[in-house]
């Protein structure tokens, strides 16, 4: 990501633009959520470890608000979610109202391998809407409709990343 995007993202107001830096080279995709109204990153370890991890902190940022409720086999496992990812004692995702030092990120953005930026328009459907940016589309935003078909798309990302490093060696 060259500075200017950095300055451009640092200086938006929205609480759902996730920057995505992506620490590993090959294999599974792994790295840290970076977004300026969180405290300290947030790691992740695996496409839908990163996509729960994003909803997650959606609602804790209350931004997109969600449409509907979620939707769970019985009470308890309800209670269990709330309490395990929702609650801060539990899962400490440290938040905060104000912006966050850019020059903290900055550094993390640098020492990734890659970076993608993931904006979240909705959440309605119990699912994400919105859009992805990255060297993998030739730094040109990509919609998607539903966390699955974000999901595909970086599964996909993740396949021609694979292959182009098996190819070199």
């Amino acid at each position: 990501m060259e500075m200017s995007e950095f300055l451009a993202l640092a200086s938006t107001n929205c609480m759902s633009v996730f920057l995505i830096c992506i620490k590993n080279r090959c294999g599974e995709l792994s790295g840290n959520i970076v977004n300026f109204y969180l405290k300290e990153p947030v790691a992740f370890c695996g496409i839908l470890d990163m996509a729960l991890k994003i909803d997650i902190l959606c609602t804790r940022l209350s931004r997109p608000m969600a449409t509907t409720e979620m939707r769970f086999l019985d009470e308890h496992m309800r209670k269990t979610y709330e309490k395990q990812m929702l609650n801060q004692v539990y899962a400490p995702l440290k938040t905060c109202s104000d912006i966050q030092e850019i020059d903290k990120f900055m550094s993390l953005a640098a020492k990734a391998y890659e970076t993608l930026v993931i904006e979240i328009h909705q959440r309605q459907f119990s699912s994400m809407q919105g859009r992805m940016k990255g060297a993998c589309q030739k730094g040109k935003f990509v919609s998607f409709r539903s966390a699955l078909e974000l999901m595909r798309m970086l599964r996909g990302y993740e396949y021609i990343r694979n292959e182009k490093i098996t190819k070199r060696q």
